[in-house]
């Protein structure tokens, strides 16, 4: 059938004021307002005076359609548009690729554009499977930066234009203030008549920011009702003036502000219907007319509901598609017979009962939205690559901005969330109901050790009774409710009154009605509204301070909490994000999956792990690749690597600035005035200063394992004596002619006088310590105070450290440290502390154990001091390894402790030695043009950091407030690999970060 063409040369026979009738300025909308009149006149009416009577009412209706493109239904929905000219139409439940389909087919087959609608209140995901999924408005409610729903309608707007949509029935500004409403709820942005208003008023102007009409729904408002309009009709019991000042102030505001459309509700509401009762609203001249068009002065688009609802027919006396157009309606949305409506429509103008004016009036005003909507330059959707531009990383940070804005503190006595004394505590967390996902649970361990128990509505007693024992050793229980089922119990809530409490509802707030007596006994509670993935991401970041909490709450529940109930905290520790919160380019950071990929897939490491933090957000943080080069298993999220020589500066360097801190260490005082052991030989008088810069001329690396062999001498391939490898810390394999630890050392299992265990099944005997401090002090020097990168060095700082607080290093830094930020990970010898399978393997060690090491420290001389060492020797997670790298950011706190003086760190972080440059404790970039630099180009002087040597690196830089971790085993299977470097992996991943960041 032929289209009717856009333009015709015809006189502009009619003014706009047929189209949009004449009103004040600030209710004519907005998109009207905004068009080219002359223009948008001139298409309006060379399309109308060339359509059909038939046409003209089929604009009136718009139907509701499965987006299926089975032959049956393709069939009926071509016949609706080429025999029933129908206007619009309004799609179901579907997939994206499936409706953007349907939608194409039936734009060809209709010779006039049709408006395609979308119910979606919460986005393209209340219909569309596989799209971006926002929260619902009663979360929105609690949102108190409008800007962000602005934000939000907008990028809703976007994805409805990709899909070809030029309706969206949103926002609901029903004002919910009936908490047994069975279909309004979470649906409403609350019941505060204001703050519903600002917020429907916010998403509206976001989707009419891209030219999607915003539709209001439903008028006069659904927000007190008891019983559901799809099912019966609904009856609103107010006087007029509480329909006034509740339910229509947010609808006369939508008005003013100049927005499209709006729904009409199936409701009942006599005070409104001069006293009649059992007609909806909908249906009603006097509500439709009167109120909203005359009194009210809308003069936009005005929809039914959808007239297959049981609301639409009470008593069936007229087609309902008739009666919403008789009440001033402009398009009956969804009939259910479209041949029945179309039919009444035809005979009512037929007889005169619907005037041709009435029908040119609302017919133009369709027209003027679908010029407006662009259908007068119709475009088919894209339908390649239609997933991937729906779903954008822009969307992503979207939903978590708004997650993050709107989770919602309570109640929070003494102040205990975020949570401190993370040492002091040992955590549970009881689920209460199913949860969807662990998302909860693993943010919440991302921050400190957490057990979980699980309580669900058919747990019998005697589980529960279990459940409660167990429970008794924990000091802090965290309560997620994600059900309103299964009532309190007295023996639960007895036992929670003993401990610290946080309760966190991953519900409705009503739900919270049903808890009364487990708030009360509550030490904080949290309410997250929802319980997808954000949601109980961001509950968990609140309880740790990750985030801030900013969230008011958006209803009231009488006799606990007041609508606008809502406590801040500031945020304390670091939080999780997407890249555009910290000014990152998301698509220009992917290229470090790209290089992380490549180094996999060409052999530099079997796996690794990349994070990357800014501004106290970690906001990337991805695996790559495998544990082992037999790819026996993918690298996981909380993979703990070998971190080699940044033992030196996350390790052996906290504890030196804690003792510097602490009056204990002089940085120029000898080191022999803290290891004893030193003094009368050539090291004694080397300051501590010197150790840290790598001044001190010391030997780089002292092979210890010497003196366990069976000859106590070796010898290299060339024949030599002396073959160190003064580069790195370590012998190249290929290098030595590998000889036995002599028996006399060892032993297979631990026993008076072998305590300290080297690797598996191996234990070498305790008296080896003093032989490692004979061969330090008989080691020979190079130039003091020149730059010579030396393990030794570090070695001696760990010395010093345990002699000062007379206690082993490992210890003093758990309990300071790692303990404290809840670095769990963080430790030395991680065999003792946690399952084998998160420590990822090392080298098949062929030098000296002959074995494959998995969680025994690489390094030979940290391994021959029992695992502890001051050049090596510390495991961690990216994750837990953060928290340290990030009170270093924060001169010297984290989670609201102190750990280190802001003097004191911003010394040691920002100090640069004269003669190279390191730093204290730190490696920092080569200052020497020409010179190799362990960091990118890109990265500026103010970052310190370290290499290690199975694979690692950080570097802070404080100038961004930025943190980058690389973690990967790339000794693995042997450390003859050195890919890593000569590819260059870390530093051009450093590099990919300072291109995405935007300036």
């Amino acid at each position: 059938m032929k289209k009717i063409p856009l333009l015709l040369p015809l006189l502009l026979t009619f003014c706009l004021s047929l189209a949009t009738p004449t009103v004040s300025a600030q209710h004519e909308p907005s998109l009207l307002r905004k068009a080219d009149r002359e223009k948008m006149n001139r298409w309006v009416d060379s399309v109308y005076n060339a359509m059909t009577d038939d046409e003209r009412i089929g604009q009136l209706i718009m139907i509701i359609a499965e987006p299926k493109l089975d032959a049956a239904n393709m069939r009926r929905l071509e016949r609706y548009v080429s025999e029933l000219k129908i206007g619009g139409v309004l799609f179901h439940t579907g997939d994206p690729g499936t409706q953007a389909e349907v939608t194409n087919r039936l734009q060809r087959a209709a010779r006039l554009p049709l408006f395609i609608a979308l119910d979606g209140e919460w986005g393209l995901s209340m219909r569309l499977r596989g799209t971006t999924r926002f929260p619902k408005n009663m979360m929105l409610g609690a949102v108190q930066d409008t800007r962000l729903i602005e934000d939000y309608g907008a990028e809703v707007a976007r994805q409805c234009r990709e899909m070809g949509i030029h309706i969206n029935f949103a926002p609901s500004v029903d004002v919910n203030t009936n908490a047994s409403n069975p279909i309004i709820g979470t649906r409403s942005f609350g019941d505060d008549p204001e703050a519903v208003a600002k917020r429907g008023i916010a998403y509206a102007r976001g989707l009419e920011s891209r030219g999607i009409m915003a539709v209001a729904k439903h008028y006069p408002g659904h927000g007190n009702t008891s019983s559901d309009s799809h099912y019966t009709l609904p009856l609103v019991n107010r006087s007029e003036r509480q329909m006034d000042s509740i339910d229509l102030l947010p609808f006369r505001r939508f008005i003013a502000a100049g927005f499209s459309g709006i729904m009409t509700g199936h409701l009942s509401v006599p005070s409104l219907d001069g006293g009649e009762q059992g007609r909806a609203a909908s249906l009603s001249p006097t509500i439709v007319t009167e109120i909203l068009r005359k009194k009210d002065g809308f003069r936009g688009l005005c929809f039914t509901d959808a007239l297959n609802m049981r609301g639409a027919r009470p008593g069936e006396r007229e087609n309902p598609a008739l009666s919403g157009i008789k009440a001033g309606n402009d398009i009956a949305l969804a009939p259910s017979s479209p041949d029945k409506a179309v039919a009444a429509l035809r005979a009512a103008l037929d007889s005169g009962v619907i005037s041709r004016k009435d029908l040119e009036s609302k017919c133009r005003r369709i027209l003027a939205y679908k010029y407006v909507a662009g259908l007068n330059h119709y475009r088919p959707i894209e339908t390649r690559g239609l997933s991937e531009r729906l779903n954008t990383p822009h969307a992503d940070w979207l939903v978590a901005k708004l997650n993050e804005a709107a989770i919602t503190l309570l109640k929070n006595d003494a102040n205990c969330l975020p949570i401190k004394q993370l040492d002091k505590k040992r955590i549970a967390l009881v689920t209460i109901g199913s949860a969807d996902g662990d998302a909860f649970f693993s943010m919440l361990r991302r921050y400190a050790p957490v057990d979980i128990f699980r309580i669900y509505a058919t747990t019998r007693d005697a589980e529960f009774r279990h459940i409660l024992s167990r429970l008794q050793p924990y000091e802090t229980v965290i309560c997620a409710v994600y059900s309103s089922r299964g009532a309190e119990r007295a023996d639960f809530l007895q036992l929670l009154g003993q401990k610290q409490t946080i309760y966190t509802f991953f519900t409705t707030p009503y739900t919270l009605r049903n808890h009364r007596d487990a708030i009360r006994t509550a030490d904080a509670v949290v309410l997250a509204y929802e319980s997808t993935a954000p949601a109980q991401e961001y509950a968990a970041q609140l309880i740790f301070g990750g985030i801030p909490a900013r969230g008011r709450l958006s209803v009231s529940l009488p006799g606990l909490f007041q609508a606008g109930t809502g406590l801040t905290t500031t945020k304390t520790r670091l939080g999780y994000h997407r890249p555009e919160e910290v000014g990152f380019d998301p698509a220009r950071l992917a290229e470090i999956d790209a290089i992380a990929n490549e180094g996999v897939t060409k052999g530099a490491y079997p796996g690794c792990r990349v994070l990357v933090a800014k501004d106290g957000m970690i906001v990337y943080n991805k695996s790559f690749g495998w544990y082992d080069s037999r790819k026996t298993r993918k690298v996981t999220d909380d993979a703990v690597y070998d971190l080699a020589s940044v033992s030196k500066a996350t390790g052996t360097l906290p504890a030196v600035m804690k003792a510097y801190d602490d009056g204990l260490i002089r940085l120029n005082s000898p080191i022999s005035a803290y290891v004893p052991a030193l003094r009368g030989s050539n090291k004694s008088d080397f300051t501590v200063e010197e150790l840290l810069y790598h001044q001190s001329g010391i030997t780089p690396y002292i092979a210890f394992y010497q003196n366990a062999r069976s000859d106590h001498s070796y010898m290299c391939d060339d024949g030599t004596s002396q073959c160190a490898d003064t580069s790195r810390n370590a012998f190249p394999a290929s290098s030595l002619r590998i000889s036995s630890i002599s028996p006399s050392w060892l032993s297979d299992s631990p026993k008076p006088g072998y305590t300290t265990e080297v690797a598996r099944r191996m234990y070498i005997h305790d008296s080896f310590r003093d032989h490692i401090m004979q061969d330090i002090r008989n080691s020979r020097l190079g130039t003091r105070g020149k730059y010579t990168y030396s393990c030794v060095n570090f070695i001696l700082l760990k010395m010093a450290v345990e002699n000062v607080y007379s206690q082993p290093m490992d210890r003093l830094l758990n309990t300071y440290f790692f303990s404290r930020l809840g670095a769990s990970s963080t430790t030395y010898n991680p065999l003792r502390k946690m399952d084998t399978l998160r420590i990822v393997p090392t080298e098949d060690d062929r030098v000296m154990r002959h074995q494959l090491l998995r969680g025994y420290v690489h390094d030979e001389a940290a391994a021959l001091q029992g695992g502890v060492s001051g050049n090596a020797g510390l495991f961690s997670s990216a994750d837990d390894l953060a928290k340290l790298l990030q009170l270093y950011l924060n001169n010297g706190n984290y989670g609201g402790e102190s750990y280190i003086s802001a003097l004191t760190c911003n010394m040691f972080t920002h100090s640069q030695s004269h003669a190279s440059r390191r730093g204290l404790g730190f490696d920092r970039p080569e200052k020497t043009p020409g010179k190799a630099s362990p960091c990118g180009r890109l990265a500026p002087a103010s970052v310190y950091g370290h290499t290690g040597f199975t694979g690692t690196c950080f570097w802070v830089d404080p100038d961004n407030q930025m943190i980058y971790i690389f973690l990967s085993n790339r000794v693995n299977p042997s450390r003859d690999n050195n890919r890593l470097s000569t590819m260059g992996i870390r530093s051009r991943i450093q590099d990919a970060i300072y291109k995405a960041l935007k300036k």
